[in-house]
């Protein structure tokens, strides 16, 4: 397949085989979740037709320039607080869920809004309990592994469904692919709907902290703001989400494998980090005591003023509070001991305290 026109339909086959593959046999789906994935790939594919489509209709889109700020982190660490907080600010630019689902449709923008409105009343209907997890919303901004999912290689898919082996493929590939083509689709969407002059473009991803080479690869000079919070708080509960999630689509759910995944992807990635040049790290408890304080903070270094009128325009959002949802970490096989065991050097290196839990 490698001989493929880059902007024609399709791509990334090889790595929709392999997805393809393993949720057949592993990922032990209903009839209705295997409807269910069967129309996200479709999706993704008819989105690769439309790329294409728009590309050869107009080239100078892949000369668009991006000036990119990638909100990283554990998942669960506040990275959706923050983009909404900064969503607020009329200097810049987050896009939201309609466009991330549909980057390059040709249609009528109320057209394509009405479309996610649907799906996500369908999302709560196959999983009622994620409502109180995480908010969708078509006008509000989003994770941007919608556009890195479309490439077939993205980690969002071991979150949906058990699918070991092609986890375990993932692992061995290279992300530059997929965020190659995260570049292509976000020029699309800022291409219908341009960005402010200059304006950084807010975009956030959790996967995106195991991948931060990558990452730069692609997009050189991009500011990344990392979230921090206690892994005993965010490994319990984003298995928990991975529960409901994956429930939605089959009836078998191992909670303690789940457990065991998430401890596993934070062993590969946190004891690693360490502070560096070009990022900014921000304790979820810091964020959720002064969210403003914190917002300063992320503006000044991105180089975006915070202004009298923009911070008017973020309060809203800077009083909101997180979601909660009950779950217990021994359902997972996971305890705050193991966690702040296994995990003290991180606590101890970017200073998190019983209040980040």
């Amino acid at each position: 397949m490698t001989d493929l026109d880059p902007h024609g339909p399709f791509r990334y086959l090889e790595e929709l085989k392999q997805l393809v593959s393993a949720v057949d046999s592993e990922a032990n789906l209903t009839p209705a979740g295997r409807d269910r994935a069967r129309a996200a790939f479709k999706n993704a594919l008819a989105g690769q037709a439309h790329l294409g489509a728009l590309y050869a209709a107009h080239p100078e889109i892949a000369e668009l320039p991006v000036r990119p700020v990638f909100i990283t982190g554990l998942l669960r660490t506040g990275t959706t607080f923050l983009q909404h907080l900064l969503a607020g600010h009329p200097g810049l630019r987050s896009p939201e869920l309609w466009e991330l689902m549909t980057p390059a449709d040709p249609g009528p923008e109320a057209a394509l809004i009405a479309a996610c409105e649907d799906y996500i009343a369908e999302y709560y209907r196959a999983a009622p309990a994620f409502r109180a997890i995480h908010h969708l919303d078509a006008r509000l901004p989003e994770e941007c592994h919608r556009l890195t999912a479309n490439s077939f290689r993205d980690p969002i898919y071991a979150l949906r469904y058990r699918i070991p082996s092609y986890t375990a493929w993932l692992r061995t590939q290279s992300m530059v692919p997929a965020f190659e083509y995260h570049r292509e689709q976000l020029r699309a969407l800022l291409w219908r709907r341009p960005a402010p002059e200059g304006a950084p473009v807010v975009l956030k991803c959790p996967s995106h902290l195991w991948h931060l080479d990558e990452l730069r690869a692609v997009y050189p000079g991009a500011k990344v703001i990392r979230m921090h919070r206690s892994p005993a708080v965010c490994l319990p509960s984003v298995s928990s989400l991975t529960a409901v999630v994956r429930a939605a689509r089959s009836d078998t759910v191992d909670k303690r494998e789940i457990g065991a995944y998430w401890l596993a992807e934070a062993e590969r990635v946190l004891p690693g980090l360490r502070p560096e040049a070009g990022v900014l790290d921000v304790r979820y408890a810091d964020l959720v005591r002064d969210p403003m304080g914190t917002a300063e903070k992320v503006c000044e270094f991105i180089g975006v003023e915070l202004t009298r009128d923009a911070r008017a325009q973020m309060a809203p959002s800077a009083g909101s509070k997180p979601p909660r949802h009950e779950y217990t970490a021994g359902e997972f096989g996971l305890s705050r001991e193991l966690l702040d065991e296994r995990f003290a050097g991180y606590l101890a290196g970017f200073g998190l305290s019983e209040e980040d839990r």
